[in-house]
């Protein structure tokens, strides 16, 4: 996992993964989006977890909801897997750029650059 977060010293990443779950489904809009980072930031090698991550990624309710600007609760677990940092999270974030359409797709591009400098 890399060590310089989007969320540092997130008090979300003390929750349990089911904790986590449960606010990604019921929580609060910004909640939601702090949840599937954190989730997809420790998806690292867990395949379930990384199937759970990219799940919600493509599910409609977190493509759409904007949290703030153009950035949604999708662009929020994109970003949690590049942190992840590992070869299937590398893999998996290149074919979700691959995959996505415009306007979002250059929106996401232009979150991911100004928030990782080495993207």
């Amino acid at each position: 996992m890399k060590e310089k977060s989007l969320l540092p010293n997130d008090e979300f990443s003390q929750l349990s993964t089911t904790n986590l779950l449960e606010i990604l489904e019921h929580g609060l809009l910004l909640e939601r989006g702090r949840a599937l980072f954190m989730l997809a930031r420790r998806s690292g090698d867990n395949k379930e977890l990384i199937d759970t991550v990219v799940r919600e990624i493509y599910d409609s309710k977190n493509r759409n909801t904007r949290t703030i600007g153009t950035v949604s609760i999708s662009f929020l677990g994109i970003a949690g897997l590049l942190e992840a940092d590992t070869s299937d999270t590398k893999e998996i974030v290149k074919k979700l750029l691959e995959s996505w359409t415009e306007p979002n797709r250059s929106d996401l591009l232009v979150f991911l650059k100004s928030t990782y400098q080495n993207f």
